[in-house]
C-alpha cells in the first residue's frame, strides 16, 4: 500500500512539472507573437488619412455617401461613425453637429440628417425642388437625369420607408398643392407625416375659417340720407359749380416737358401694339420673343409654345379690357431672361396673335421691362435745348 502511494504522489509530481513547462512554452509563443503582430490602427487616425477634409466646393451629400463608402470598406464600427465624422465636417455642416444636443451626435443618421436639413436637402425642400424642376437645355441630360433622380430619392425614400408609404407621400404632396392657399399654410405649417394627419390639419384649418367668417363683426351701419323732394311746379336750384384749387403753373421760360411713353394702350389679346417692347425669353428652355405687356397682370402662350400634355385639367380665368372673359387651359412653366428665372403659370390661348405675351405675374417683369425700353436720359434733353438756345452767329462784314 505505501509503494502505491509512493508511486501515485511521483506521478502527480511529474505532471505537475509537466504542466509548468507546457505553460512556460505557452507564455513565450504568446511574447513572439505578440512582438511579430501588427496593431491595428486606430479608426480615428485613419480617417484623417483616408477622408479628406471638407472644403467649400464639395457636395455635402455626395461627401457624406464616400465617408459611409469608406467606413463599410475600412470595417469602422458603425456607433462611432458620427464621432469619425466629426473633425472632418467645416462650415454649415459642422455648424449643424456642434449645435446638435450630445445625445443626438451621437447617432450618425441623426447627424446626417440635420446636416442635409441645413444645406436644403431635407425631404420636404427635395419634394419643392423635385416640382421645380425644369429642363437645361446647354448642360447634359445624364448630369440632369442623375439629379432629378437624387431629389426623388430624398423626397420618397428617406428613412426606408415601403411602398405603401412611398405612395402616401405622393398623394399627401399633391393634395397639399391643390389645396387653396390658406389651408395650405395652415396644414403645411403642422408637417403632417402621413395622410390621417393631413386630413386632421385641414378639418381643424377649416373649423377655423368658420369660425372666424361667425365672429366678424357686423359693418358699421352707413347714413342714409334722404333727398328732398321739391314741389312741384318750382324749379330746383342749380348749384354753383365748385371754385378749382390752386394749380402750379410752369413759367414761360420753363421747357416743355417731354411726353412719357404709355405702352399698351390697347388690348393685346386681340391685336398686339406695334409699339409694345419686346425681349427674348426661354420657356423651359426654348427661346422665343415674348411681348412685354405691362397692362396684363397674367402671362398668356400660343399651345404651338409648348408640347401636347393630356389630362391636364387646370383652368385660368382671363379679363380683357373690351369685358371679354375666356377660361383657358393653364400650364406652369419656367420662363427665364435676363433679370433671372421664375416657374409661373400661364394661359394657353389659341387665338393670342404672338407667342409669349409676358404679364406682370412674372416676378422679374418690372426690370425686363426697364432694360427693353431703356428711355432717354433728361441730361440728353438738357444739352440738346442749350444747344438750340445759342444765338446764331453771322460772319463779320469788314
Amino acid at each position: 500500500m505505501e509503494e502505491l502511494l509512493k508511486h501515485l504522489t511521483e506521478v502527480s509530481i511529474r505532471q505537475q512539472q509537466i504542466m509548468e513547462h507546457m505553460a512556460s512554452r505557452q507564455g513565450d509563443a504568446e511574447r513572439e507573437l505578440a512582438a511579430h503582430r501588427t496593431p491595428l490602427p486606430d479608426p480615428r487616425v485613419q480617417a484623417v488619412q483616408l477622408m479628406p477634409r471638407m472644403t467649400a466646393h464639395d457636395d455635402v451629400e455626395m461627401y457624406m455617401q464616400m465617408f459611409e463608402a469608406t467606413a463599410i470598406r475600412e470595417a469602422w464600427p458603425e456607433d462611432e461613425w458620427a464621432r469619425l465624422l466629426a473633425p472632418l465636417l467645416t462650415g454649415e455642416a459642422q455648424r449643424a453637429y456642434f449645435t446638435m444636443t450630445a445625445e443626438r451626435s451621437r447617432d450618425y443618421e441623426e447627424v446626417k440628417k440635420e446636416i442635409l436639413s441645413r444645406v436644403g436637402l431635407s425631404p420636404i425642400c427635395a419634394a419643392q425642388q423635385f416640382h421645380d424642376w425644369a429642363y437645361r437645355a446647354r448642360q447634359p441630360a445624364r448630369a440632369q437625369a442623375a439629379e432629378l433622380t437624387r431629389l426623388a430619392h430624398h423626397w420618397l425614400l428617406t428613412g426606408g420607408p415601403s411602398a405603401h408609404k412611398v405612395a402616401e407621400r405622393v398623394v399627401i404632396d399633391r393634395l397639399l398643392r391643390a389645396l387653396p392657399r390658406a389651408l395650405r399654410q395652415a396644414a403645411g405649417m403642422r408637417n403632417p407625416t402621413d395622410l390621417d394627419e393631413l386630413v386632421e390639419a385641414i378639418e381643424l384649418a377649416e373649423a377655423a375659417q368658420h369660425r372666424e367668417v361667425g365672429e366678424r363683426a357686423p359693418p358699421f351701419p352707413r347714413r342714409v340720407v334722404q333727398e328732398r323732394r321739391s314741389p312741384e311746379g318750382t324749379q330746383r336750384p342749380v348749384s354753383r359749380p365748385a371754385v378749382p384749387g390752386p394749380q402750379d403753373e410752369p413759367m414761360p421760360t420753363e421747357p416743355p416737358r417731354s411726353p412719357g411713353r404709355i405702352w399698351l394702350a390697347g388690348c393685346s389679346v386681340h391685336n398686339p401694339p406695334p409699339e409694345a417692347p419686346r425681349a427674348e425669353v426661354h420657356i423651359n428652355g426654348r427661346p422665343f420673343i415674348a411681348l412685354l405687356d405691362s397692362g396684363s397682370g397674367v402671362s398668356l402662350i400660343q399651345p404651338t409654345v409648348l408640347p401636347p400634355r393630356t389630362g391636364s385639367r387646370a383652368r385660368l380665368a382671363i379679363t380683357c379690357v373690351h369685358g371679354d372673359t375666356r377660361h383657358v387651359p393653364a400650364r406652369r412653366v419656367t420662363i427665364t431672361a435676363t433679370p433671372g428665372s421664375w416657374p409661373v403659370e400661364v394661359g394657353i390661348l389659341k387665338d393670342l396673335p404672338v407667342p409669349v405675351l409676358l404679364g406682370r405675374d412674372w416676378p422679374g417683369f418690372d426690370q425686363l421691362l426697364t432694360s427693353s425700353t431703356q428711355p432717354a436720359s433728361r441730361a440728353g434733353d438738357r444739352r440738346r435745348r442749350r444747344s438750340a438756345r445759342r444765338p446764331r452767329r453771322r460772319p463779320a462784314l469788314l
